[in-house]
């Protein structure tokens, strides 16, 4: 490769999508091949980032099926009744109510536990270079644990 080539191949962060420009003048004026690795590094991070949004947006449609699941079942309590259940050697009433409670709280707990899983990868990004903050999802995710409250209030005071 010529010299004229190689000018034409520079790169600078601040071309890469969600990177602070925090590399020292003389990263930038190095060869192709570090800022390549850099960029490539950056994208990476990226992809991260992006695969943390798309899992949490996964336990948002997993928590708000189970808390929906469970508000509905519990208003129809009237309708079921109790459920029995037969083991093996054990004979045993459900109620209803008891598995509505059930999907409510574990909704309400998996979607807790994927939003502070989230908040943690977002911050390790972060600490390594990425210029992104908590994406929407996130406030959504907020949003849906409230509602998962508010459902679970809405049944205990029914009672």
């Amino acid at each position: 490769m010529n010299e004229q080539n190689l000018d034409q191949m520079t790169l600078t962060t601040s071309e890469v999508p969600g990177r602070e420009n925090k590399d020292k003048p003389e990263a930038r004026k190095g060869d192709v091949g570090t800022q390549l690795a850099h960029q490539r590094t950056d994208l990476a991070m990226e992809r991260n980032y992006m695969a943390s949004e798309r899992t949490l947006m996964g336990w948002i449609r997993t928590a708000l099926s189970m808390i929906s699941f469970g508000f509905t079942i519990g208003k129809l309590r009237d309708i079921l009744g109790a459920v029995e259940v037969r083991g093996i050697f054990v004979r045993r009433s459900l109620s209803v109510q008891s598995v509505a409670y059930f999907l409510i709280i574990l909704g309400t707990l998996s979607l807790i536990a994927a939003a502070i899983q989230h908040w943690q990868r977002v911050r390790e990004l972060r600490s390594a270079g990425l210029a992104r903050n908590l994406g929407i999802s996130f406030y959504v995710a907020l949003a849906l644990i409230a509602v998962g409250g508010f459902a679970l209030s809405a049944m205990m005071a029914s009672l």
